[in-house]
């Protein structure tokens, strides 16, 4: 309306004139004005679609953007979060790995050891029973060995006895005996107890040489005079 009544009023009088020519060089003006100012408007609706749709399209790109940085920091988050898991886990299991080896070295040692243990167990008991098995032994050869030196002795001692018996109950002598054989019969006298007279009547020596003999003979044992007395046995 505004419009219109600008031309009115600029072609108005040129109409009242009839000047056609007036009419159309007044017209231009306001009419450019109406058409600029209804195509500015159309323009500006226009441009300001296309800003609105450019930042619609640019407020969707980046939300978009936002939407694949935030999927891609979330994808980001559940990839360390499985990295850390699948981390965890191989450090569980290598743990859980490591304690069955110690834990089954263990073992292995501790079986090793009553192995050893009962190993051991059955070398003492069997050198405790080898050992029971020697001492037996030894002490039923030792006392064989006793009983038959006991014996031994007994038969020497007998014989030696039987000996000086059979020296000692010789008659009294005529002459003086051989120096080895009156030296038997003194030790049978020595060894039997008797006096030096009888030893010298035996032999047929002098009381002085009985007297030194029986003093010879003094100093030693009983068992060397009864083993005199078996040699002068085997002697006679």
């Amino acid at each position: 309306m505004t419009g219109l009544m600008t031309v009115l009023l600029n072609v108005g009088k040129s109409a009242l004139d009839h000047d056609a020519v007036g009419v159309a060089v007044h017209a231009v003006a306001p009419l450019l004005l109406i058409v600029t100012a209804e195509t500015s408007l159309a323009y500006r609706k226009a441009i300001a679609g296309a800003l609105a749709a450019r930042e619609a399209a640019e407020k969707a790109e980046r939300a978009e953007r936002h939407r694949l940085a935030e999927q891609a920091r979330q994808q980001e988050r559940e990839e360390r979060a499985a990295a850390a898991e699948a981390a965890a886990r191989a450090e569980r299991e290598r743990r859980e790995f490591d304690a069955a080896q110690v834990r089954e070295q263990r073992e292995h040692e501790l079986r090793m050891w009553r192995e050893q243990q009962a190993e051991q167990a059955r070398r003492e008991t069997a050198q405790r029973d080898e050992s029971a098995r020697r001492e037996a032994a030894e002490r039923s050869e030792r006392a064989r060995r006793e009983q038959a030196a006991s014996e031994r002795e007994h038969r020497e001692r007998l014989a030696a006895e039987q000996a000086r018996a059979a020296l000692l109950s010789a008659a009294p002598a005529t002459e003086r005996l051989p120096e080895d054989r009156a030296r038997e019969i003194v030790q049978a006298a020595v060894a039997a107890g008797l006096p030096q007279r009888t030893a010298a009547e035996l032999t047929g020596w002098s009381t002085g040489w009985i007297a030194t003999r029986y003093q010879e003979l003094r100093t030693t044992t009983p068992k060397t005079l009864a083993l005199a007395g078996a040699g002068s046995e085997e002697t006679s």
